[in-house]
């Protein structure tokens, strides 16, 4: 089949205006995608008020169940008739699940009924997630038996990196993974100095100390309490350091309440909350000497290549699934995970200013790949599901 003229549907069990990394990966698929041939994104109604038509593509939203006190909602999408009756005039050749769960299970049923190929992405360490939300292993391993019984029914499986495929391989599933790394749209404005004062007036940025950064969902399992446990070593030993902590989540106001009792002195560290302002994004990125992302749950962090593209290079977790896209003192920096090797690694990278902006400038290089450049990728992929699906209905 002619890879440009494919009709696709990418499936999400959440999706804007939460913003998360599988979220922006399913946006920029959509949108590339979109811009050559058609494709939509089928996701829940959001629980809060969402103008889907400031995106360059259609969103089609199923039905869903508000939960309370909780940013999610829970689609139903199985029960949702108007939803299958529109998908199926749209005349798709191929669907896309980035969730094993509910819409994921969706769009896997419908594809077999309606006889196109479904692919699956494999994105998050779903064992862990459970486990943290439910504390009961013998749940996690239950969730975890039926995510794998769910990549083994689609047509292929994909992971954004050899660390989540080796993840999904250690859940049990046996079968072949094609590994596709994100790509990043994150552009270096033309007036980035402009912006970049801007970004320091507004967020009270200084010019004369070292930042360092950390851009994502203000959760525990981002290893948020390692990056504070760092700073407060690193502030022991002078007030030369700066930490911005930018983004929003449901353990915000625990992660700013261990902040304060480790007494950092008056602007030391900062909260700026989530900043939807790209431009105003690039500015921060720009103030920046280095970007702080010691997750160990992230697979393909997308902040890491929205630093590296601000020439902002990344210290990372040695071993890490964020840290497969560097190479150490070439392209980023690791170190092991505690705050002593954190704080080792951190003084000898600054105490090396040339090596700091040598790394700096291969990261801005090597690691932040365009979406438009992977796409030809995938439409190659879809192309062949396609194919081998029009033969195997043949065949039977």
């Amino acid at each position: 089949m002619e890879s440009k003229n494919i009709r696709s549907a990418q499936f999400i069990d959440t999706y804007f205006p939460i913003v998360d990394g599988v979220v922006q990966t399913v946006n920029n698929y959509a949108a590339e995608m979109n811009a050559t041939s058609y494709s939509c994104v089928v996701a829940p109604k959001a629980a809060e008020e969402y103008d889907d038509s400031v995106l360059p593509y259609d969103v089609l939203r199923s039905d869903a169940v508000k939960i309370p006190f909780w940013e999610y909602s829970y689609p139903t999408p199985l029960v949702d008739r108007k939803l299958k009756k529109e998908l199926i005039s749209k005349k798709l050749d191929i669907f896309h699940a980035h969730s094993p769960f509910t819409v994921g299970t969706f769009a896997s049923s419908l594809a077999k009924e309606i006889g196109i190929p479904v692919v699956a992405t494999f994105h998050s360490k779903y064992y862990d997630d459970c486990l943290r939300i439910t504390k009961s292993k013998t749940i996690a391993n239950l969730v975890t038996k039926k995510i794998v019984k769910f990549f083994s029914s689609v047509d292929s499986v994909w992971a954004v990196s050899h660390g989540t495929a080796e993840t999904l391989h250690s859940y049990g599933y046996e079968g072949d993974i094609f590994v596709i790394n994100n790509g990043t749209n994150f552009k270096v404005p033309e007036n980035i100095e402009e912006l970049k004062k801007e970004a320091a007036e507004k967020y009270a940025i200084p010019t004369d100390k070292k930042v360092i950064l950390f851009v994502g969902h203000q959760i525990w399992h981002k290893n948020l309490k390692l990056v504070l446990d760092t700073f407060r070593l690193l502030c022991n030993k002078g007030d030369e350091y700066r930490l911005i902590i930018v983004g929003n989540g449901y353990n915000e106001n625990q992660i700013k309440d261990y902040a304060d009792k480790l007494n950092f002195a008056p602007g030391q560290v900062s909260f700026p909350g989530r900043i939807t302002d790209r431009r105003l994004l690039s500015g921060v990125f720009a103030c920046a000497d280095l970007f702080l992302f010691p997750s160990v749950y992230d697979n393909a962090p997308l902040v890491v290549r929205e630093a590296a593209a601000m020439g902002v290079p990344s210290l990372l977790v040695a071993g890490s699934n964020a840290a497969e896209t560097v190479e150490k003192d070439i392209s980023g920096f690791t170190a092991a995970e505690d705050e002593k090797s954190m704080l080792a690694e951190i003084e000898r990278i600054f105490a090396d200013e040339e090596m700091l902006a040598r790394v700096g400038e291969a990261a801005r290089k090597t690691i932040p790949v365009p979406w438009s450049e992977l796409m030809p990728i995938v439409y190659d992929k879809y192309a062949e599901l396609i194919d081998r699906k029009k033969i195997e209905l043949k065949i039977k």
